[in-house]
């Protein structure tokens, strides 16, 4: 309003009935109104652990009411999405995780402290609504942010990103060791502030449990249940009782039984699923090994039951496991095996995830990248016209001579650069050391490979091959031995292969050829060939030693007869079949080993097969260089499938 405004205003503002008027609520809520939508929100927080239903009822109605700023909407919805994540609704986290992450792109100017809490609840509700590879680019977000402010906050968002990317290294890439590490540091930080976390103890005693320390699980879940009592998080205390219970068996497996069975009456009181999920997975473990079959098959079914709409790795792991032992000691093998199998298939498509998250982010860098080519295209073309402008000056004030020269000059430049464009083109293809074919380069010839029909009876073959004792070489005679040795080997192998056939270095010591149209006793014989042509001795300065190789193969497609679009079409589902192999064969070494899927029956899974390949008579014909005791093998792999996975 302009001053002159606002001197013919103020007669007005003298009138009692004005003053009244203005005194009246407006749009804008009042700051009293604000500190009230303040606690609630505390609130909201308060319960998204202990009480998640609650607090995502608490969310939907502040969300639904109006005046909240667009700081306190991010923190509603962050309460919100981790809230639903933590009752299984993981369509809705995200949902509520692309509004957060929209509300953070579209608003930059937001403060750098506000801006790091709230990406790290937007990596939690990505993280456990199942969406590692997002989540693990925001909490790489988190920590920049917080690198740059540094704090007390930013210790304690720092801590929270490593016990969550510890989580991903467990729930999804299976390995506990390098989640162990991730942990330790978020100890080390939440620690260095006096603080303890009951979340981060506990998924590092979990994981202390996968590493069989069982007492150093102990200690951090006793630390574990201190804090969480001090924290009031009824969740974590429950969590962390029912971990305890299942370890210290107090009382004898009665009372023990009777205590988890009291825990995962509260846990689902709360809700908690995931939690739930958990100890009557250990209750069934336990009625198991007590001599309560049916009970421990019924505990492990409502397990899985709660674990699997949660998207919780672990748990739906824990689950299935105690449903694979139940059901084998019920006697139900079939049951067991097919359980297995959705163990391995969980695993599987917990990475093929991972690797589409990744491909669409390529993808959307790469349209990224062309848009930037384009710009770069149109400066060049327009940088090209200038100089033709400039030319067209030059020949009118130097003559046709200086024409001549540029013209020249233009075509040795083209003729450089093709050159050069194809020498790179060739060392990308092409290991540096051998020679043969790289990874990335035998990739795409397997990729055609696999989309040519095989004539008749034939398939293609994939031979994966492996140099015996190569660490030895190594060490003993120093790398300039191994890599005459994998020199060696690779002319051997291109001298042992046809002309058309795939020879390439596949990584380390392995090597993988592909040969197109072979019926099995051509495979075999092509497999003894290469064994025997890469055996041979080295010459090294302490004397002579014998190089020796071990190789597995399977065909494209492995099975016989199979559907379009089946994974066991795939040449990768081959190759993981011929690492199979490669691992029997490694047994002796010196030899192969070779699995030739027939036809699939209905009631096998690819994926069962390919855990277990030699516990599927009729299903797989494995042949070999050396005798195999069938019966013997059969039996180890069912073993396996029911104790291991």
């Amino acid at each position: 309003m302009s001053p002159a405004s606002r001197r013919r205003l103020a007669p007005l503002l003298l009138a009692p009935w004005l003053v009244l008027v203005l005194a009246a609520p407006t749009g804008a809520p009042a700051p009293a109104a604000m500190e009230g939508v303040d606690a609630r929100i505390d609130r909201c927080f308060e319960l998204r652990r202990n009480r998640p239903q609650q607090a995502m009822e608490l969310a939907d109605s502040l969300l639904s009411g109006t005046g909240l700023d667009l700081e306190r909407r991010i923190k509603v919805m962050s309460c919100q999405g981790v809230a639903a994540t933590l009752v299984g609704d993981n369509a809705r986290a995200v949902t509520v995780a692309d509004a957060i992450a929209a509300e953070l792109e579209r608003h930059p100017e937001l403060p750098a402290a506000y801006r790091m809490r709230a990406l790290s609840n937007l990596g939690a509700i990505l993280h456990g609504a199942g969406q590692a590879y997002r989540a693990e680019k925001v909490y790489a977000q988190t920590v920049r942010v917080g690198e740059e402010i540094g704090g007390t906050d930013a210790v304690r968002a720092q801590a929270s990103t490593l016990n969550n990317i510890g989580l991903i290294n467990v729930d999804y890439l299976d390995a506990p060791q390098a989640a162990d590490a991730h942990y330790r540091q978020a100890l080390a930080l939440t620690r260095s502030l006096g603080e303890s976390n009951p979340q981060i103890l506990y998924n590092f005693a979990i994981n202390q449990l996968r590493l069989d320390d069982r007492d150093a699980a102990l200690k951090a879940l006793e630390e574990a249940g201190e804090a969480a009592r001090s924290s009031a998080s009824v969740l974590m205390e429950l969590r962390v009782r029912s971990a305890l219970t299942g370890l210290r068996r107090e009382g004898g497996a009665e009372a023990t039984m009777r205590a988890l069975e009291q825990i995962a009456g509260l846990q689902a009181e709360l809700p908690d699923p995931a939690g739930e999920a958990a100890t009557l997975a250990r209750l069934s473990t336990i009625q198991g090994q007590s001599g309560l079959r049916a009970q421990a098959l019924a505990s492990a079914r409502r397990a899985y039951e709660q674990a699997r709409p949660t998207h919780s790795p672990q748990e739906t792991y824990q689950a299935l496991q105690a449903l694979v032992e139940a059901l084998a000691a019920e006697g139900d093998t079939r049951g067991a095996l097919d359980y297995a199998g959705r163990i391995s298939a969980m695993k599987l498509d917990a990475l093929r995830q991972q690797r589409m998250d990744l491909l669409a982010d390529l993808q959307a860098r790469n349209q990224d990248a062309l848009s930037q080519r384009e710009l770069e295209r149109m400066r060049y073309e327009d940088n090209i016209r200038r100089l033709k402008e400039e030319k067209s000056r030059m020949l009118r004030s130097a003559g046709i001579g200086l024409l001549v020269l540029l013209l020249l000059g233009a075509v040795a430049f083209g003729l450089l650069q093709r050159r050069r464009h194809q020498q790179l083109r060739v060392f990308s293809e092409r290991d540096a050391l051998t020679g043969l074919a790289n990874r990335h380069a035998a990739t795409a010839t397997l990729n055609a490979l696999a989309a040519q029909r095989s004539q008749d009876d034939a398939r293609h073959v994939l031979f994966l091959i492996d140099i015996d004792h190569f660490k030895q070489i190594n060490d003993t005679h120093g790398h300039h031995a191994g890599d005459t040795v994998l020199a060696e080997v690779s002319r051997r192998l291109q001298a042992a292969c046809r002309p058309g056939d795939l020879v390439s270095r596949w990584g380390g010591e392995e090597f993988l050829v592909a040969c197109a149209n072979l019926d099995p006793a051509q495979a075999q014989a092509v497999a003894a060939r290469l064994c025997k042509a890469m055996a041979y001795t080295l010459e090294t300065a302490d004397g002579e030693r014998a190089v020796t190789a071990s190789l597995g193969l399977a065909p494209i497609p492995f099975f016989d007869v199979i559907p379009e679009g089946h994974v066991a079409r795939r040449w990768d589902y081959a190759l993981r079949m011929a690492d199979r192999a490669l691992y029997a064969a490694k047994e002796q070494r010196n030899g192969w080993v070779g699995y030739w899927g027939a036809r699939l029956p209905d009631d096998a899974t690819a994926e069962a097969v390919l855990e277990f390949p030699e516990a599927a008579p009729g299903i797989v014909h494995v042949m070999s260089s050396r005798p195999r005791n069938p019966a013997r093998l059969r039996e180890e792999s069912l073993r396996e499938a029911l104790a291991q996975l």
